[in-house]
């Protein structure tokens, strides 16, 4: 297959290469051809055939002193040595060459060997671009305690290490924040109280410094901000933190790196379009006084175009998010060069230890890159001394001081620039160490520079002379522009291209053009060639074999007679018969000596009775086997029927090897013991006319199981499966009961009511007071006035009359005369409910009883004021050893007013909420959307209106949604704008108002089939109650 493919290309190169008829297209054409620059009439022709294009190969038996061709070559211009940055003012070197000049034939190629060195102490500039929502409000104060030992950490890999600070929120546009002007403000939650701003796309804050105490106070004091939708928009800070190098202050020698840290997903190109921000990122620097100012003018940007502004500014980029958001920027690393993720705490308290990693991650690791100037024809590709590769880019990882070899090879497929130089950068990603590249491609031949001979003599006066070639000139033609149109002797010039005793012109294969054959090139196959003074040659007419004349490229050539001409190691007519006869030797002799070789392969004797490719076998011979079977038993394996004599007969050289199956040059021979039915192998030759015997050392035994074994084994098998089955029924009946349940919870859930908003709900219990019951109303008040109680010893233990059980709330039990203070006591309500604490205070006009108890958490005292006639039951439970009081703690009255008015604000806001002309059906739906838009809601009438411009008005239906013209007038920028909002907005209510009716129409459904079930319950249970009064 290997010969079949050479000898198809070097036909293919030939012909392309014959077809060009001048020297400069001949050398573009392929690294292949070459040529020849001598006149015509001066080279001995190879059968009357010669192209001045040719194959190298060809004109070197022709042309060998004129052959023009040349080679791809390099020199290199700068090549520092590999070093490390001596102190802050100079720079490292970790890549070399640093220039080199590259001369490309077109369609050859150059290698160039580079090398990369890790240096120690590299600069880096890192700046942390941080989420400043709400939500990271816990990261960002964790973040401003952490600066020092990020600076440590971060010093122990390199001691030229400087800090900076950037935040993003979102776009300051709806539909990303709220359009409420009392949230735009102030988008945080109304329970935060410290500082909070308006959203804002990127604020730079600190540019990179070694400041580490300024960049934990800019942390620290950097205010949270809000939006509503879970995305933000991290890639506007990340462009801009790339591109506004003097903003950022990133050093032209250092390893660029921005730590990107968030707890959500980002927008990219395409959402601007929500808020109506048709024009594309364009990839500037946009920031007045520290702020970007194109948020709400530019859409975000593009993957791609974060991905190659990484590149061109060569910065690597960390992104440490939650464990929620881990899986989308993994996704997103692998779209982008350079960038790792690595995963955030809650807190961000692991955002040292990420960085330090990260870090090493992306240091260690190295990519060659190549800049965007490369010229269109050149192709450049690299070979690493490693087999690691990212993306079709080779990236290699090497430690602090290790060295990484690289291969660049440089193809040119076309002229460039007309043969001038051009430049271009190869680069290692995330580093300004680069190699300049100046390639220049030869367009034009040599001898192209030397003067041209207008009317040379070598072209008949009638021609110019160039490269050995003429080119001749109007009415004149030929190889030497011998040929004259106007001639009047074309009868003479065409006998000379008839053949002696033909009167074919050209062999009827060919043009005679002035006198001489041109033989046909079209009509023939690829690969094949007409030649000859009278094209009378050819090199396809030749005996063939499998379809390759004499037997292919290393046989034999095609020569004019139509005769193989059989190269040195071949014969026959199509010279396709080896002269070798190592395939036909056996036992140093050929084929046996029982016949003769013939092309490789032996050719037995009809008499002798052999057959076989060595002539060895011979199936009316004794066959060999069954004669020496019986030796091979006693002799190697001390069993069969022979006796020590006989065995001792067996005159036979007997050979021990692992595998006689392996032998395949010899007879094998294999047969059973039948004393232990194990089989046997060997092979037999004859070797200096004694019967070589090759045996296997050891039998082939097959075990046979017993029937025992057998039924234990099938029964196993048997119980094994079924309960495999059952393992399987059951989990998927478990799953399937889990899933029921889990649908059954759901449909349940959808059925509740609440108790407040639905008007069929009563509720199950009936509360009755009691008239006789004076202190019911003072159980419900606090005496700020207690008196202490007097010293008294009380241990006994108070019940009320149970003697009258037919009032619902039991009896309350006279309270005693007095408790003693630090006594502990366990009272019982009427309620049932048990009380335990150590008395504080005790009234005894009132029969009020303060006591110190337990908080429903640890660290928490719960102080209860109880009114002892509601108690049932009372009993100190232990006496106190001293009645002096501790001292209360004191309680901030500022901060209780400021929870009442609290308090009270939110009960008025919830109390403004509620339209009691407003049906209940409508009511329901003010609730339900509140739930979502709390701050844009309200009624107008007994319409609900949302955002004062979309409004629902009775029966509230989905077809009832509508949106209110706007009151003033305003531009068309702005009405579009806005109009686009509302329409947002509204389709967004007529969603939650189908969602409402759709939760109606369930719950109603459940509702009746809940009747119905009750209504039979009881049905049976006035039946049961009539059969037991019976």
């Amino acid at each position: 297959m290997f010969t079949l493919t050479s000898i198809f290309l070097l036909c293919s190169y030939k012909e392309q290469c014959n077809s060009k008829e001048t020297c400069s297209p001949c050398l573009s054409l392929s690294n292949q051809c070459a040529w020849c620059t001598q006149n015509s009439t001066d080279i001995s022709t190879r059968n009357g055939s010669f192209f001045h294009c040719d194959t190298i190969d060809n004109l070197q038996l022709t042309c060998p002193d004129h052959l023009i061709s040349f080679k791809s070559y390099h020199y290199v211009l700068q090549n520092d040595s590999l070093s490390n940055a001596i102190n802050s003012t100079s720079q490292a070197v970790q890549l070399s060459p640093q220039a080199v000049h590259v001369v490309l034939r077109i369609n050859d190629s150059e290698k160039i060997p580079i090398h990369f060195r890790q240096a120690e102490d590299y600069p880096v500039d890192l700046y942390f671009l941080m989420d400043l929502s709400h939500s990271m409000l816990d990261d960002k104060e964790k973040l401003s305690h952490l600066g020092s030992i990020l600076a440590t950490k971060m010093q122990s890999i390199t001691k030229n290490f400087r800090l900076g600070f950037g935040s993003f929120v979102d776009k300051n546009v709806p539909p990303f924040v709220q359009p409420a002007p009392n949230t735009v403000e102030r988008p945080c939650p109304t329970s935060y109280n410290g500082p909070c701003v308006k959203a804002y796309g990127f604020k730079h804050h600190m540019s990179l410094s070694d400041n580490v105490t300024e960049f934990e106070y800019q942390v620290r004091e950097a205010p949270v901000s809000g939006n509503i939708d879970a995305p933000e928009g991290g890639l506007d800070a990340v462009m801009q933190a790339i591109v506004c190098d003097d903003v950022i202050g990133w050093r032209n020698n250092s390893r660029k790196l921005i730590v990107f840290s968030t707890d959500a997903g980002f927008h990219y190109a395409g959402d601007g379009r929500l808020a109506g921000i048709i024009e594309p990122n364009d990839g500037e620097c946009h920031m007045v006084n520290n702020e970007y100012t194109h948020s709400d003018k530019q859409d975000y940007p593009s993957i791609g175009q974060i991905s190659a502004k990484l590149s061109e500014k060569n910065v690597n980029i960390i992104f440490a998010v939650t464990q929620s958001q881990l899986a989308l920027y993994q996704t997103l690393t692998e779209l982008i060069d350079g960038a790792v993720v690595g995963e955030l705490k809650q807190d961000s308290s692991n955002i040292v230890n990420l960085i330090s990693q990260n870090y090493k991650k992306i240091s260690s690791s190295v990519m060659m890159m190549i800049s965007n100037d490369l010229s269109d024809g050149l192709t450049v590709k690299f070979t690493p001394d490693c087999q690691e590769s990212k993306r079709n880019k080779p990236e290699c990882t090497v430690s602090v001081g290790g060295v990484l070899n690289f291969e660049v090879e440089i193809l040119a497929t076309k002229c460039i620039n007309n043969g001038t130089a051009t430049t271009f950068s190869i680069y290692t990603h995330g580093l300004n160490d680069k190699m300049r590249i100046t390639v220049q491609t030869n367009c034009s031949c040599f001898c192209s520079k030397v003067p041209r001979q207008i009317n040379s003599p070598k072209c008949s006066n009638h021609g110019t002379y160039e490269c050995g070639v003429c080119t001749c000139a109007k009415g004149f033609y030929g190889r030497e522009c011998e040929c004259d149109t106007a001639s009047p002797t074309v009868e003479s010039k065409i006998e000379r291209c008839k053949k002696p005793g033909s009167s074919d012109i050209c062999s009827g294969r060919g043009q005679c053009a002035c006198g001489r054959c041109k033989c046909e090139t079209t009509t023939i196959e690829a690969g094949q060639r007409i030649y000859g003074d009278y094209c009378e040659c050819d090199d396809f007419s030749c005996p063939r074999k499998n379809d390759l004349v004499c037997s292919g490229q290393g046989h034999g050539i095609c020569g004019c007679d139509k005769r193989c001409k059989c190269q040195e190691g071949w014969t026959g007519d199509d010279c396709s018969c080896t002269t070798k006869t190592d395939s036909c030797l056996v036992n140093n002799t050929i084929c046996n000596n029982q016949g003769i070789c013939e092309c490789g392969r032996c050719k037995c004797n009809k008499d002798s009775g052999y057959l076989g490719p060595t002539c060895e076998d011979c199936p009316t011979c004794e066959h060999r086997c069954a004669a020496t079977k019986d030796c091979v038993l006693c002799k190697i394996f001390d069993s069969g029927p022979l006796t020590n004599e006989q065995c001792d007969r067996c005159s036979y050289r007997f050979d021990t090897v692992d595998d006689a199956r392996k032998d395949v040059n010899y007879r094998l021979c294999q047969f059973d013991d039948e004393q232990d039915q194990c089989r046997f192998f060997y092979t037999y030759h004859n070797e200096n006319d004694q019967l070589v015997l090759r045996v296997q050392k050891t039998k082939s035994c097959r075990r046979v199981l017993s029937v025992r074994s057998t039924i234990i084994i099938i029964v196993t098998s048997i119980l094994a499966f079924g309960l495999f089955c059952l393992m399987i029924w059951r989990m998927l009946a478990t799953l399937h009961d889990r899933r029921e349940f889990a649908k059954f919870e759901q449909e349940r859930e959808k059925a509740k009511w609440e108790t407040d908003v639905n008007p069929l709900y009563r509720q199950a219990t009936v509360k009755y007071q009691n008239p006789t019951y004076r202190g019911y109303k003072s159980s419900l008040l606090f005496f700020y006035e207690m008196r202490l109680m007097d010293h008294h010893d009380n241990s006994q233990v108070l019940k009320r009359d149970n003697s009258n059980d037919s009032s619902p709330i039991p009896t309350p039990s006279p309270p005693p005369n007095n408790l003693r203070v630090n006594s502990v006591v366990r009272l019982t309500t009427i309620f049932d409910d048990v009380r335990t604490g150590k008395v504080v205070a005790f009234d005894n006009g009132s029969n009020m009883v303060t006591l110190h108890m337990n908080g429903t958490k640890p660290g928490l005292t719960t102080i209860a004021v109880v009114n002892l006639i509601h108690c049932r039951e009372w009993a100190v439970v232990k006496e106190p050893n001293d009645e002096t009081l501790e001292p209360l703690f004191p309680i901030d009255i500022n901060k209780l007013k400021k929870r009442q008015t609290e308090n009270e604000a939110e009960k008025k806001k919830e109390a403004s909420f509620i339209n009691l002309k407003a049906s209940r059906t409508g009511q329901a739906l003010f609730r339900d959307i509140k739930k979502t838009m709390n701050q844009v809601i309200r009624w107008s009438n007994n319409d609900i209106l949302i955002n004062n411009t979309v409004r629902i008005v009775d029966p509230y239906r989905a077809e009832n949604v509508s949106i209110d013209p706007p009151t003033q007038p305003i531009n068309a920028a702005n009405q579009k704008t806005s109009a686009k909002g509302d329409n947002d907005t509204k389709t967004h209510i007529i969603k939650l108002v189908d969602k409402f009716w759709s939760d109606q129409t369930k719950l109603a459904s459940n509702t009746d089939s809940n009747s119905t079930t009750r209504t039979k319950s009881g049905n049976s249970s006035k039946t049961t109650d009539s059969t037991s009064t019976s």
